[in-house]
């Protein structure tokens, strides 16, 4: 595996990243299209006068398509992530590798937002300062938050 390609600028590892999981999204794509071929939306309609769960249907299908809009096709590095990344910008802009190069980086508000999602942030920036964006990943934490709060509650 070529971890450098998935080491994005701000340190995550797009291969842990939902929007980058290809099985849920084709998931989403092939019930998307299953409900369509069914004429789902109609039964739903008719399953609601008995059970009124099925009036929520168009609340799903718009949730089901926002999940699809979250799906990144390729690591940040090659052009996936977000369009318009102040992170990406800035390490660019500095001519580093990412941001564990640089040393304002634990004050830095721009990975604020990312911090509160994936507390294993400045743990990975470190591990890349230390072992490089090549030799990282086997030695990650968790991801995103729900799954640190998930394994503390495993533990108690």
């Amino acid at each position: 595996m070529n971890e450098k390609k998935f080491t994005a600028w701000c340190g995550l590892c797009c291969i842990d990243c939902i929007p980058s999981n290809k099985d849920l999204f084709n998931l989403a794509h092939k019930l998307e299209e299953k409900l369509s071929y069914l004429q789902f939306d109609e039964y739903a309609k008719l399953k609601a006068e008995k059970n009124p769960a099925f009036e929520d249907y168009p609340v799903f299908i718009k949730v089901l398509k926002e999940i699809k809009s979250l799906k990144c096709s390729m690591p940040c590095r090659e052009g996936g992530g977000k369009p318009v990344c102040e992170i990406r910008n800035c390490v660019q802009d500095k001519g580093y590798l990412g941001c564990w190069e640089c040393g304002d980086r634990r004050s830095c508000t721009k990975l604020d937002y990312l911090r509160s999602v994936h507390p294993s942030l400045d743990y990975h920036l470190d591990l890349i300062g230390k072992y490089g964006p090549e030799n990282w990943i086997s030695k990650r934490g968790i991801h995103y938050r729900w799954q640190k709060e998930s394994a503390e509650k495993t533990k108690s």
